[in-house]
């Protein structure tokens, strides 16, 4: 296999030099490395032996397996850097820019391993409701994490993860785990919560914030929640919660007398696409503040619409479905996440070990968000994808000049391949 790396990227160099993370300096090169390689690397499974086969004069792979399995660091040590950087990047370009409107999306994923497998602990059987139907629910073997990302003007970032457990899993792993090794377990709200605390810590006053999620995450305990932080929620809805004491399906069918608002929204393509919404004002089961909900149809005869819920009560509906418009942006972090970034290729046991391959690939994200950001010729395509192409040219161009420079002083072409194809030279035709 051709090597792609002759040394980690100058760029990503720098970019983790400016996290500050508390590592050693073996400890530190394993995840540029592993950063760097999880990028550059186009195979179907980004394992380890793998990622490292790339590099040109590579250490070997279980040293960097040691640096995930038994190091002496914690996932702390790259997730909370990370938070931090992020936050700075956020103030200085809202005063830069003025805007101080922050859109805060929340969202989790479930990555799926082999059936087969049953060994790693961060690995078990999820609801996978993209896969459920009305009838019959899917499960899926793999890892689901939950995630916040922020957003405020062109600036976009993931700002947080955590892996979750079932509770049943968290049982039978704390079996076999000494009583100060033990896992606590924590539903999706409560990693959720513990990711927004962060945020509001660290984040500055004066600044308006939109959480934004989906139906699973619309429970009436996030949503007090924010509140009392002085923030704003957008989210979808489910079809059976009540509305001043009538499910919100049931509203849909008595406001049938009542005239459509027509919203004209740009989808993900550039094209237009037209909604009839209709508007109610009131009181949410259990919450103590009224909301506006809003019955959203693709045209005025379609039988299944979607629901959505506003706590600011001043927004009108092309706002909210505009500003709702900006979850999307995390379902594409997920797709970059899993396709193009290996975040569900581990083969470590440890459910530490994987955290730790999960804040590796995270800030292998964040760095293409960066870069994103800072580079010019990328913001003409505002997409990953533009940073990744560039990234591996950047590469390819370093391995090219190593190789022929090497080829110029050795003049010893069996010596090159043998260092950049793993080979001997072709036989000579006879």
């Amino acid at each position: 296999m051709l090597k792609r790396i002759v040394h980690v990227s100058p760029q990503l160099v720098s970019f983790i030099a400016l996290l500050k993370l508390n590592l050693s300096k073996p400890q530190r090169k394993h995840v540029t490395r592993i950063a760097d390689t999880v990028i550059v690397g186009e195979m179907r499974h980004k394992t380890l032996s793998a990622l490292y086969e790339m590099i040109v004069d590579a250490p070997d792979p279980t040293n960097a397996a040691d640096c995930l399995r038994i190091s002496p660091w914690a996932v702390q040590d790259i997730r909370e850097p990370l938070r931090a950087f992020v936050m700075t990047e956020l103030i200085a370009h809202a005063n830069l820019s003025g805007d101080h409107t922050l859109f805060v999306s929340i969202d989790d994923c479930l990555t799926g391993k082999d059936e087969g497998t049953r060994h790693l602990e961060a690995v078990d059987f999820h609801h996978d409701h993209t896969k459920s139907t009305r009838r019959k629910a899917a499960y899926t073997n793999g890892v689901v994490h939950v995630e916040v990302r922020v957003q405020l003007g062109t600036l976009a970032y993931s700002y947080d993860h955590r892996l979750y457990l079932r509770e049943k899993t968290v049982r039978r792993l704390n079996r076999r785990r000494s009583r100060e090794q033990r896992l606590r377990f924590r539903s999706k709200y409560n990693l959720a919560r513990e990711m927004l605390a962060a945020l509001a810590q660290e984040l500055p006053t004066g600044f308006q914030v939109y959480v934004l999620f989906d139906s699973w995450y619309a429970s009436g305990k996030l949503l007090k929640y924010c509140r009392r932080q002085g923030w704003h929620v957008i989210c979808a809805l489910k079809s059976n919660r009540c509305l001043d004491g009538k499910q919100v399906s049931q509203w849909n069918r008595d406001l049938k007398h009542r005239r459509y608002l027509h919203v004209r929204l740009t989808a993900t393509d550039k094209k237009p696409r037209h909604y009839c919404v209709r508007q109610i004002q009131g009181a949410l089961n259990k919450l103590p503040f009224d909301v506006c909900v809003f019955i959203s149809k693709r045209h005025s005869r379609d039988t299944r619409p979607k629901y959505f819920l506003c706590t600011d009560l001043t927004l009108s509906a092309q706002a909210v479905l505009t500003i709702y418009q900006k979850r999307w942006p995390i379902e594409v972090d997920n797709f970059y996440l899993k396709q193009a970034l290996g975040l569900g290729d581990f083969r470590v046991q440890s459910f530490e070990a994987a955290e730790k391959w999960y804040a590796i690939v995270y800030l292998a994200l964040v760095y293409l968000q960066w870069r994103l950001t800072h580079d010019d010729q990328a913001n003409q395509r505002r997409v990953p994808a533009t940073i990744i192409r560039q990234h591996r040219l950047e590469h390819g161009r370093q391995v090219l000049i190593a190789a022929c420079t090497q080829a110029i002083q050795t003049n010893d072409l069996q010596l090159v391949l043998q260092r950049f194809l793993g080979c001997s030279a072709p036989a000579a035709p006879s």
